[in-house]
């Protein structure tokens, strides 16, 4: 199966899978330009970054050509309502294309998820109302199946377009993990696979799984990666 995906997806179409990903709190603005560029080259789906390095290249205007996707909630998803809704509007106002929403945790483990709802949707339905993509992270290494479950019944129930498994900070996410999203969202809500995604099979695999999205920080590495098999392939 992956030696006919190799084949069949263009490298336009591959880069097309991943979410370049910049979230280190260290990163200073020459990395920063660094990723913008490569984003434009390999043409990557979007590039994300921090609620700084977005607004300040959108700003500066230093990446009118690519797509900037930032993060809300980030990384514990635990901030009030409000926040998360101030913080959604001020991105979409500079020009954020998409947004990775952190879900409550503390209040999903909690069972509170009437409030676990309302406090994506009422993030979702700005989103949406900018014409952007909402993406909610779930940390699903982090649940059980069955909160797995429940945890996609309600994204689904907020709008969102996509479930993300997780930030990639608070938790890493496997091949199980995105085995069982995929299978538990059943079409309902495309997947993105996040978390400890660092080379061409990995996306691979994810992709043959069902992931609509891959995020990463090592984008490009993943991209020569596949570049290189798909010639071997070929070859052969």
């Amino acid at each position: 199966m992956l030696v006919e995906i190799v084949r069949n997806l263009s490298p336009r179409d591959f880069a097309q899978y991943l979410d370049s990903t910049l979230l280190n709190f260290d990163v200073d603005i020459t990395t920063v330009l660094s990723y913008v560029k490569d984003t434009e080259i390999y043409g990557f789906k979007c590039l994300v970054l921090s609620p700084y390095h977005a607004i300040y290249v959108l700003f500066n205007k230093l990446a009118e050509n690519i797509n900037i996707c930032s993060v809300v909630g980030f990384p514990m998803g635990y901030t009030s309502t409000k926040v998360k809704v101030m913080e959604a509007e001020e991105l979409l106002v500079r020009g954020v294309k998409e947004l990775d929403i952190v879900m409550n945790m503390q209040s999903f483990k909690s069972g509170r998820y009437d409030e676990v709802l309302e406090d994506l949707k009422s993030v979702v339905d700005v989103v949406k109302s900018y014409g952007a993509i909402a993406k909610i992270i779930i940390e699903s290494p982090l649940l059980t199946y069955e909160e797995k479950i429940k945890a996609i019944e309600i994204v689904v129930k907020s709008g969102a377009h996509y479930v993300k498994t997780s930030t990639g900070i608070l938790s890493k996410t496997n091949l199980k993990d995105v085995y069982e999203l995929v299978k538990i969202s059943s079409g309902r809500i495309k997947v993105k696979a996040a978390g400890g995604f660092r080379h061409a099979i990995e996306a691979l695999l994810a992709i043959a799984i069902g992931v609509d999205r891959i995020g990463t920080s090592t984008a490009v590495q993943i991209f020569k990666e596949y570049l290189k098999l798909r010639e071997e392939l070929i070859e052969k």
